[in-house]
């Protein structure tokens, strides 16, 4: 029998489990939250290597794991989100597929922007956009830092706001994605992506969306969104420093910013 994909070992599953502070027995979207909450998405991890010579991670489930376990706050794009956290939930009894969708619509479209996301027991979950609910096919859900829609059709689409950004739409291209798919969607994001080459990194943490942003001028600005919806957010700067200097702060201190 073949071994299905995305998978790690049960010691790796544990341990994250465990440094997230939940158990097998919680729900899809109690883990996925602690998961946002530890798992910093963004750019850094990805150009890293691009800049290396080497494709993005995100093929390898254990990449993005093992690394942020061991301490490190790279901020990771979606693959490394979607096939982490997929293993973490297939090693609890999940039945989880890695999809792939391309952008239509939303604030800056690219003519190739390839987005990943997770099918769980037949629901879409986004863990890098959000929201960290599963949205049942013909649903929505809406959580303070993000709304998606699941819209059924031939390919179906993917709505969605993320806090207070204008509205993006994505359209499914192909779902049951293996290793060598995954890692081709990669090496095609090296020069085909809708993601910036500037440093940026966002948390979900408390409901609320955390995010750092270099600038031109090489200072960052750590930003934290406000309101109960994603339609009606504000994005207030709360502190100004180094993107390293921001980054261990927001992990050390979960946000607080007094």
């Amino acid at each position: 029998m073949p071994v299905s994909y995305p998978r790690i070992d049960d010691a790796l599953s544990r341990e994250v489990l465990d440094t997230l502070r939940v158990s097998g027995s919680d729900d899809v979207e109690t883990v996925t939250a602690a998961f946002r909450a530890w798992l910093p998405g963004g750019s850094t991890a990805k150009w890293r290597a691009v800049d290396a010579g080497a494709d993005p991670p995100g093929a390898d489930p254990t990449t993005a794991l093992e690394r942020r376990l061991d301490g490190s706050l790279e901020s990771w794009s979606c693959w490394p989100h979607c096939t982490g956290l997929g293993a973490v939930l297939a090693s609890r009894g999940h039945e989880v597929r890695i999809a792939v969708e391309h952008m239509r619509m939303g604030p800056n479209v690219a003519p190739v922007d390839y987005h990943s996301v997770l099918v769980v027991d037949g629901a879409l979950l986004d863990p890098f956009l959000g929201p960290s609910a599963p949205v049942p096919a013909g649903g929505d859900v809406t959580r303070p830092d993000a709304w998606a829609a699941w819209v059924p059709g031939l390919r179906p689409d993917h709505l969605g706001n993320r806090g207070g950004t204008a509205n993006y739409r994505y359209r499914l291209l192909a779902d049951h994605l293996d290793q060598l798919d995954v890692r081709a969607f990669c090496a095609i994001s090296a020069t085909h992506t809708g993601v910036g080459r500037g440093r940026r990194a966002h948390w979900v943490r408390d409901a609320r969306l955390w995010s750092v942003r270099e600038d031109d001028d090489g200072e960052s600005a750590l930003r934290v969104s406000s309101g109960t919806s994603p339609f009606a957010q504000r994005r207030a700067v709360v502190a100004r420093g180094s993107f390293e200097e921001l980054m261990t702060r927001l992990d050390e201190v979960g946000g607080e910013t007094s």
